[in-house]
């Protein structure tokens, strides 16, 4: 998990880092793991007042790691999750790395730079408050490949933004600081 991830805590607050910069911290099997475990591990720790998440490198987080699908799928050395089990309550393990952030009964701050596409935006999401450099690009980039932002972006994002802005955003990849239409519901 240390490679995917390090965690340090001073005064009550967790810096928890992903820790892939050479790849944008993208998200591989072993990234899922490691902030499922992660979430899990600070949801019982003592004196926790709040955790501040971002990553090192150049990017937040690019989204899955496209180079990794062979083996994500089965093809190398890990196999592929069974998206259809509800292994954390009603969430896969994939949405848990988001719902995991949602359900610490502390703040969650994501501090954001570089690029959080994809999956990466979607974790974001999982934040309680989202904090993005002046030149951070955001997008929901599942539309790509004809599917649905599907770790718990759709869900969370619906409770953010008005439906019609919703759709638009997921349909277009119109999702961009600078261009984002305002918000409120």
């Amino acid at each position: 998990m240390e490679d995917r991830i390090s965690v340090s805590t001073v005064d009550g607050v967790a810096d928890v880092r992903l820790a892939r910069g050479d790849k944008m911290n993208a998200l591989d099997a072993a990234m899922f793991d490691a902030l499922v475990n992660t979430a899990e591990r600070l949801q019982y720790q003592k004196g926790l007042r709040a955790v501040v998440l971002s990553g090192e490198g150049r990017a937040f987080c690019a989204g899955l790691d496209t180079s990794r699908f062979a083996a994500m799928s089965g093809g190398g050395e890990t196999k592929l999750r069974d998206l259809a089990a509800r292994t954390h309550g009603l969430a896969n393990h994939s949405q848990q790395a988001v719902w995991g952030w949602r359900k610490l009964p502390v703040p969650v701050i994501a501090a954001i730079h570089g690029v959080a596409f994809g999956g990466g935006f979607q974790l974001a999401l999982g934040a309680d408050m989202r904090f993005l450099a002046p030149d951070t690009r955001m997008s929901i980039m599942e539309i790509k490949w004809g599917l649905v932002p599907d770790m718990a972006g759709t869900p969370i994002l619906s409770q953010l933004v008005r439906d019609d802005i919703l759709r638009e955003l997921t349909y277009t990849e119109a999702m961009q600081v600078g261009s984002i239409p305002r918000m409120n519901k």
